[in-house]
C-alpha cells in the first residue's frame, strides 16, 4: 500500500476497499460453530491468531488450539441467547491434531441368501426375427406407387425429349 492510504487496495492504479473478514467483527468474544466441529467439546472457541491462509482458534475449555483453513469459515450470526455463531461451509472433524473435512462412508451390506438375485420377469422370445420390424434386403421394386413413378420419370423424360427434337426442327 501507498504510504498515507490506509484500508485500500490498489491494483492496476485502480482502489478498492478491503473487503474485511467475517471474523474481524468477533473480536475477543466467545463464539460456537455451527455445524458443531466433531468430536471436541464444548463448542465454545475465541480467535487466538490470523493469517492470509488461516486462522487459529481456541476451545475456551479445554484449551485445545486449531488452526482453520479460511476456505471452511462462512457467514457469522449472532442466537436468541446473544451468541456468536460462525457457520462453516462444510462438517470438520478433529483427527491428529488437525482439521479434517468430515466424510461419511457408506458400507454395503451384503445379501442374505433368501435375497439373491432373480431376474425381476423372465422374457421368452420366439426364435427368428423380432416380431416389432421385420427388415428387408431385396428391393421392394414391386408396389404400386414405385411403378406410377418410374412411368412418370420415363414419360416426362420422353416428353422432353420430344420437345426437344421438336423445337430443332422447327428452327430450321
Amino acid at each position: 500500500m501507498e504510504p498515507g492510504v490506509k484500508g485500500r487496495l490498489h491494483w492496476n492504479g485502480m482502489s478498492a476497499p478491503l473487503v474485511p473478514s467475517p471474523l474481524d467483527y468477533i473480536g475477543p468474544r466467545e463464539f460456537a460453530f455451527h455445524p458443531p466441529i466433531g468430536k471436541i467439546k464444548p463448542n465454545l472457541w475465541r480467535i487466538r491468531a490470523r493469517l492470509w491462509s488461516e486462522v487459529e482458534i481456541v476451545n475456551h475449555a479445554t484449551g485445545i488450539a486449531i488452526w482453520i483453513p479460511w476456505q471452511y469459515i462462512g457467514a457469522v450470526g449472532e442466537n436468541s441467547d446473544g451468541l456468536l455463531i460462525v457457520g462453516l461451509n462444510k462438517e470438520l472433524d478433529f483427527r491428529g491434531g488437525r482439521i479434517q473435512p468430515r466424510f461419511r462412508r457408506v458400507i454395503e451390506m451384503p445379501a442374505s441368501r433368501s435375497e439373491e438375485w432373480k431376474p425381476r420377469c423372465e422374457v421368452h422370445r420366439p426364435p427368428g426375427p423380432a416380431p416389432v420390424i421385420g427388415i428387408r434386403v431385396e428391393p421392394r421394386g414391386d408396389s404400386p406407387m414405385n411403378k406410377a413413378l418410374i412411368t412418370f420419370g420415363i414419360s416426362a423424360l420422353l416428353v422432353s425429349l420430344l420437345a426437344a427434337i421438336v423445337s430443332v426442327f422447327t428452327r430450321n
